[in-house]
């Protein structure tokens, strides 16, 4: 791609091409005001839009801080400059840094391709410039684990890709793709893991797509206790590959089912705030069913309340629970733990372990999709 100058314009037109350039918020839950770079592997190059450059040599560290809205640094030799914005390009294709927040609110995190870091309100904007082969390793380390068979980890490793392409202008008007925190998918930096590595290589390019070869809504979630949900009865956006399917392969794990008391004076709190007199007769979520099935919502008192907002409300560790009452508090009784909605982690892992390859996986949980290499899929249009 011809080399524009604004990064921001090269970064938003990115096509949907298996090595494509995205950019990536670094630290974008604390938000540092002050960070320190080093170079780990190979040499950078420290460009300043109103100095120059300066070359940065492996083990050096260079102090970055924001002031006066404008980014200064500082080298370990005493070179300092400030600049509206500054970049850190590598000088091999080996080369590898670290970036460490102060405070100690964020893990230091080693990364590859390059790095642009610019003031935002109160804090530095800190952009890591990869590609999304490069960064997936790690996002499938955050996201699904250290531990699993190779199968689990290439059917992670194609939902997160998809994931990525599907939403890699979610941040389009912040000026970035993606940022490294739940909002988008975690992302840790460089993982070394051998076999996560490896399942991201064997499932390059790959992605799902409808069979319209439209990416698709890719969620997962931890253990769906028995039946995955459908999207329409918790997100109220139906999906025809985002369906209930009756899962027999997570029941072995110890999320497949869950207790938590809840007060009386919460729950009755939470009553009051949908307009509910707590205390009156029904005011409780049904018991669990003997047949496997999910409840998206009810009516209680003439109002609507949804299992996935006593989900949110209550922090538990899924959307299907019963009620019991005991005494002043409320048993909750749960299966599975997540939204419900797409794979199920635990149960991917189970079926790879029992030789169920990673094809086989995505079909089992999103049916009627198809995979593709990302160079014949498209993103949906926007609303």
């Amino acid at each position: 791609m011809k080399r524009r100058a604004s990064l921001v314009i090269l970064l938003l037109l990115a096509s949907l091409a298996g090595y494509a350039q995205i950019s990536i918020r670094i630290f974008a839950r604390t938000r540092p005001a002050s960070v320190f770079f080093t170079a780990d592997r190979g040499h950078y190059i420290l460009h300043d839009d109103a100095a120059g450059e300066l070359k940065i040599m492996q083990g050096d560290i260079v102090a970055v801080t924001l002031f006066n809205n404008r980014v200064v640094y500082r080298t370990l030799s005493g070179t300092m400059g400030a600049a509206d914005s500054l970049s850190f390009t590598p000088g091999d294709p080996n080369s590898l840094f670290t970036l460490r927040a102060t405070g100690g609110n964020e893990p230091q995190k080693t990364l590859e391709g390059s790095l642009r870091v610019k003031p935002f309100p109160g804090s530095l904007q800190i952009l890591n410039i990869t590609t999304a082969e490069n960064c997936l390793p790690g996002v499938v380390r955050a996201e699904a684990g250290k531990y699993g068979p190779s199968d689990y980890f290439r059917a992670q490793a194609v939902v997160a890709r998809t994931y990525i392409y599907r939403n890699i202008n979610r941040h389009e008007l912040d000026g970035y793709n993606m940022c490294d925190d739940i909002h988008c998918q975690v992302y840790p930096g460089v993982v070394t893991d051998t076999v996560i590595v490896n399942a991201c290589r064997a499932t390059a390019g790959k992605v799902i797509t409808d069979r319209d070869s439209l990416l698709i809504e890719a969620a997962f979630h931890g253990n769906c206790g028995g039946m995955t949900a459908s999207s329409a009865d918790v997100w109220l956006a139906g999906y025809p590959y985002l369906v209930s399917v009756k899962d027999p392969w997570c029941s072995y794990s110890a999320s497949s089912t869950w207790k938590k008391n809840i007060s009386r004076k919460e729950w009755n709190s939470f009553l009051s705030s949908k307009g509910i007199t707590p205390g009156t007769a029904g005011n409780l979520w049904p018991a669990q069913q003997s047949t496997i099935s999910r409840i998206a919502s009810r009516t209680i008192n003439g109002k609507t309340v949804t299992a996935e907002e006593i989900r949110l409300r209550f922090a538990l560790r899924s959307s299907w629970f019963s009620m019991t009452p005991a005494g002043d508090s409320i048993t909750v009784s749960g299966r599975g733990y997540g939204h419900g909605v797409g794979l199920c982690q635990d149960g991917a892992k189970h079926m790879a372990e029992k030789k169920l390859t990673y094809d086989r996986i995505i079909a089992f949980y999103y049916p009627g999709t198809l995979i593709m290499d990302i160079k014949n899929a498209r993103r949906p249009a926007r609303p």
